[in-house]
């Protein structure tokens, strides 16, 4: 694993973000070609970033709003950084941050997301699940570490 530095993004991060998007959420996010369009996606999320040798490496996004539940929104490793544990990283650093009450959507047929939240201990939701614009989603829920 690559140790990498999580922090809060800055806007100087904007160009790096949007370049990960296109690239690692192309199916999602199709339309994220700018800063102004990143920021509409990111609407009141708190974005973290992951840096590996002083590279942007990698995103996520956390939409806090007001429900009793977090939502991962977004979480993405620019694919030149993929495989080198970044995305465990942040995912980590974002369960320190807003703790079990995290949860997210992913697409059923994305196969290498739903494996790497079951690996860290994310367990799927299949009472939860419909159908939107990219097609069929489940929710995947943090678990509680056990004591």
């Amino acid at each position: 694993m690559t140790a990498c530095v999580v922090r809060p993004y800055l806007p100087a991060d904007s160009a790096a973000c949007v370049a990960i998007l296109a690239l690692a959420g192309r199916d999602a996010f199709s339309g994220v070609a700018d800063h102004a369009a990143f920021l509409a996606a990111t609407k009141g999320e708190d974005i973290f970033v992951a840096e590996r040798d002083g590279v942007l490496a990698g995103f996520a996004a956390v939409y806090t709003g007001a429900t009793p539940e977090y939502f991962l929104h977004h979480l993405y490793v620019h694919p030149a950084h993929s495989r080198k544990g970044i995305g465990a990283q942040l995912l980590a650093a974002v369960v320190a941050r807003y703790g079990p009450r995290l949860s997210l959507k992913t697409q059923l047929r994305n196969d290498g997301a739903r494996r790497f939240y079951a690996r860290a201990g994310w367990v799927e939701d299949d009472t939860d699940c419909g159908v939107d614009a990219v097609g069929a989603w489940i929710r995947v829920r943090c678990q509680a570490p056990q004591d």
